[in-house]
């Protein structure tokens, strides 16, 4: 039960991040000329690199956005338990 559960958040956690991303590069023009640059200069040096090279780059930025993926989901958790601890004292809290 805890593992479809898991599943199941893990699914809902990554949509709703997909959609507040594509919702920042519609919104933020900063966040997206920033993300823009990243990739440029991501890509410039990687092909500077020597052909033998460029797998590490590869590999690096597939690290980068693993970690990347944890700490999203470890982030978007914690604030949903926040939430829900708010608003638990809040409901105990107010007048019957």
């Amino acid at each position: 039960m805890y593992k479809s559960l898991e599943a199941l958040t893990d699914a809902l956690i990554r949509i709703r991040l997909e959609a507040m991303y594509r919702e920042l590069l519609d919104i933020d023009p900063t966040y997206k000329m920033l993300l823009q640059e990243s990739d440029q200069y991501f890509h410039q040096l990687r092909n500077a690199l020597p052909e033998d090279q460029q797998d590490s780059a590869f590999q690096y930025e597939d690290t980068q956005f693993s970690l990347q993926v944890i700490t999203e989901r470890s982030i978007y958790l914690q604030g949903f338990k926040v939430a829900l601890y708010l608003f638990n004292e809040l409901r105990s809290s107010s007048p019957a």
